[in-house]
């Protein structure tokens, strides 16, 4: 049996976060928390870009091997959370809104966060530079299963060309925003160019998980640094199954038809 993979999913690292979206968002000392309980146990960090290499070429992963990923962009991720974890050695992807750079998350209007400050184009490109791997998660963060053909492929492809263009290094892989995948829109990363794709599916990635659909785990407010071990160790997370689960095929197909109709 190939050993779990765990590649955590977080959004914001902030203590003052809008009253709505304060679930996602992860206090700065509970992370420190995390990231200390990382390096105590010896878990090797690893990028979404390095995690792919290895597996592409039947490379072994590091038997405690982690990846840390962020979504969305916010501007909190340059001021709080990076610093963390650089200093301990820790690196990441980040994975960036790129029609929103500059501006703020738009998409969050309806929870009441619609300000939250995305990363601008000059702090995106310092980032990178000093070794944030930078990827694409969209240009407007739409669910991506349900707006269409045409835009899904613009929303690609558009936040892969924007984002090369602002930190003069390929972009090669992709988030789907809020998690929202199928079929179609797997092969639309894959004709885009992308080596890989983040999904969500609150489990362990593994040597023979999907790499257009990669499992996360998202790292919710509320986790603490004992509750993470446990979803690093399997007590608290299970292995993402090889394949999609029925459920999640229905539900699909639940919400292509309110998009349709309105409902």
């Amino acid at each position: 049996m190939s050993q779990d993979i765990p590649i955590l999913l977080y959004h914001s690292v902030s203590d003052q976060p809008p009253a709505d979206f304060k679930p996602w968002a992860v206090g700065p000392e509970m992370f420190e928390e995390h990231l200390d309980m990382l390096v105590e146990l010896g878990y090797e960090g690893l990028t979404i870009g390095q995690l792919t290499e290895l597996t592409l070429a039947g490379r072994p992963v590091p038997e405690r091997a982690v990846v840390v990923t962020f979504d969305d962009g916010f501007s909190d991720f340059a001021s709080n959370a990076w610093p963390l974890m650089k200093a301990r050695g820790v690196p990441t992807t980040l994975y960036v809104t790129a029609g929103l750079v500059g501006g703020s998350s738009e998409w969050l209007e309806p929870v009441g966060a619609a300000g939250l400050p995305i990363l601008g184009a000059v702090e995106i490109g310092a980032l990178s530079d000093d070794g944030v791997e930078i990827g694409a998660h969209s240009m407007t963060h739409p669910q991506l299963d349900i707006v269409g053909r045409g835009r899904a492929w613009r929303e690609i492809c558009d936040s892969k060309k924007a984002l090369e263009a602002i930190v003069g290094l390929r972009v090669e892989t992709f988030a789907y925003p809020h998690g929202y995948h199928d079929r179609a829109t797997k092969k639309m990363v894959a004709d885009a160019g992308f080596k890989s794709a983040a999904a969500v599916r609150n489990a362990l990635s593994h040597a023979g998980d999907d790499r257009f659909a990669l499992a996360r785990y998202t790292v919710m407010a509320d986790c603490t640094a004992e509750h993470l071990a446990g979803v690093l160790d399997g007590r608290h997370a299970r292995r993402a199954p090889r394949r999609e689960r029925l459920r999640t095929g229905v539900w699909r197909e639940v919400r292509r038809f309110r998009a349709r109709t309105g409902s």
